[in-house]
């Protein structure tokens, strides 16, 4: 392939395509040909042509500078369709070919479309190869149709799926490549389901394979070593940073800036930005250590009690504790300081408490307690291992996800500011103080019926001092499990407020069984 064809190929290749196009695209380039010079590419197979006795063509799904894709019926399968690429290959590859087609029908995972068979070159040199037809929209097209609108969760859900089929694909002996992870190769089928359609430059990288054969990949996905014909493992993460920088950002940006981090949505789950930044490292030793621990930081929590957390609260990334106080004095600092010194306590990372009320000025307060003097403009300060961040902007707040804090407590006050409002929305372990008293419980009842469309089966109603009895009758107005009593907390700077919290955050404590109170609480 010279120079200009390749270049062509990339501009081409490009995923500003949609439907049909997109998704043939996508899976024209099985093989690469190396000098293939002068044969004239086969005309294309007519309707209703056999191939290998078996397949009988339907029509042209899409072509390319590479290759055909077409539609195919089974003639030992009535009713079955197929995806059957059609490519040049030349003499010298024809080893090559036979070992890639024979490594790609080993593959089994639920994220791969299966491939069912190969036919080597024909007289012609025309290589086929039989895989499972995806019926569906690639990702570039189903963002387009959602208006870049796409749910965080389903961004979440994404990406963990793409993090399986990388991880099984690295998992193999020697580990497989897929080198051009891009939203054109990506299908969400009509069965919600997430597939990798393209296998067109994989391969594997053994250790004798320490150099590509062409350059290949898609401008603007491909990780920059694959510029200079080398690519590994992690390559395939940075083109998962690209994809998911490139959707959050609106189709505008698939390379880390300081323009495209101003343009990320605000409502991401809050590994998102650190763990996207970090993919797109230049350097392959920057990145993460493998696949693996980019799926750590997306899995949800394993824990059953954690019912809807969002990413986060699992073994690893940042997880984010809300508390929103529904009126002035009900204690949601108190809260909020108590779960953070806990969550050091419990020594499973660094933790952060931030303080979103801006003109509540708690924090201060307690920088005078401590430290014996004002603040005097500085951003931060520390008690007993937990960083206080007082008055925090969304500049700041974005500052504070970027530091790779295991907990991130957000004290959001009486969320005199819509957005704050948004962070409930958006926390693994969303807590909401209120009152079970005859005269403040109706604040509760309007809370929840106000908020009935947004509410989700995660928020957890936290009642300061009630009664087992009063808590009871709170779940049953409420019609709402996750609402709890909590006893009053003397010192929320000790960190031993642990067991008292177990049932709003314990499943963020670390090495830890669940304890026997949590039992005693969810039977009140």
């Amino acid at each position: 392939m010279t120079t200009k064809s390749y270049a062509r190929q990339l501009r081409e290749s490009i995923p500003h395509e949609s439907g049909l196009r997109a998704y043939s695209r996508g899976v024209l380039s099985f093989f690469v040909r190396k000098g293939v010079k002068g044969m004239p590419y086969p005309p294309e197979l007519e309707s209703s042509a056999v191939i290998g006795g078996r397949y009988r063509v339907e029509r042209v799904l899409g072509s390319g500078g590479m290759g055909r894709v077409y539609l195919a019926s089974d003639a030992k399968l009535p009713g079955k369709r197929w995806a059957i690429k059609e490519t040049l290959a030349d003499t010298a590859d024809y080893e090559r070919i036979g070992n890639e087609a024979r490594m790609l029908t080993r593959l089994r995972h639920p994220g791969l479309p299966q491939v069912v068979d190969f036919f080597p070159p024909d007289p012609e040199g025309r290589v086929f190869l039989v895989m499972e037809y995806i019926e569906g929209a690639n990702l570039e097209e189903y963002a387009k149709k959602s208006q870049w609108k796409l749910d965080p969760e389903f961004l979440s859900g994404l990406a963990l799926r793409i993090c399986e089929v990388l991880e099984y694909l690295h998992a193999q002996d020697p580990p497989i490549i897929f080198r051009d992870l891009k939203p054109g190769n990506v299908m969400v089928g009509t069965d919600g389901e997430i597939r990798l359609i393209d296998f067109g430059i994989a391969r594997s990288a053994g250790p004798e394979r320490s150099a590509d054969t062409v350059k290949l990949g898609t401008i603007g996905f491909a990780a920059p070593e694959q510029y200079e014909g080398r690519s590994d493992p992690s390559s395939d993460q940075y083109a998962l940073g690209a994809v998911l920088l490139y959707l959050c950002t609106g189709g505008r940006f698939s390379e880390w800036t300081p323009e495209a981090q101003r343009a990320l949505r605000r409502d991401l789950p809050p590994w998102t930005a650190p763990a996207i930044r970090r993919m797109l490292s230049r350097s392959r030793e920057d990145r993460y250590g493998g696949i693996a621990e980019v799926k750590r930081l997306i899995s949800p929590p394993a824990d059953p009690e954690a019912e809807g957390n969002a990413p986060g609260g699992g073994s690893g990334g940042t997880s984010t504790v809300a508390v929103l106080g529904l009126f002035r004095g009900c204690g949601a600092t108190h809260l909020a300081i108590a779960a953070a010194h806990a969550l050091a306590r419990e020594g499973s990372g660094r933790t952060a408490v931030v303080e979103l009320e801006r003109t509540a000025g708690a924090f201060e307060r307690v920088a005078l307690e401590w430290e014996g003097e004002p603040l005097r403009g500085r951003r931060t300060f520390a008690v007993r291992g937990v960083d206080y961040w007082p008055a925090a902007n969304r500049e700041t707040l974005a500052e504070v996800f970027g530091r790779g804090y295991r907990h991130v407590v957000l004290d959001l006050g009486v969320c005199a500011e819509a957005r704050n409002f948004e962070e409930l929305l958006r926390a693994d372990f969303p807590l909401i103080v209120g009152s079970a008293s005859e005269w403040r419980s109706g604040e509760l009842i309007d809370f929840a019926r106000r908020e009935h469309a947004r509410a989700r089966p995660k928020w957890t109603y936290v009642l300061p001092f009630a009664a087992e009895e009063a808590v009871r009758e709170m779940r049953r107005r409420l019609n709402h499990k996750r609402v709890y009593g909590l006893p009053g907390l003397s010192d929320p700077y000790s960190g031993e407020a642990g067991e008292e919290l177990e049932p709003l955050i314990g499943a963020l404590y670390s090495g830890r069984g669940r304890r026997t109170l949590w039992k005693r609480w969810s039977r009140t």
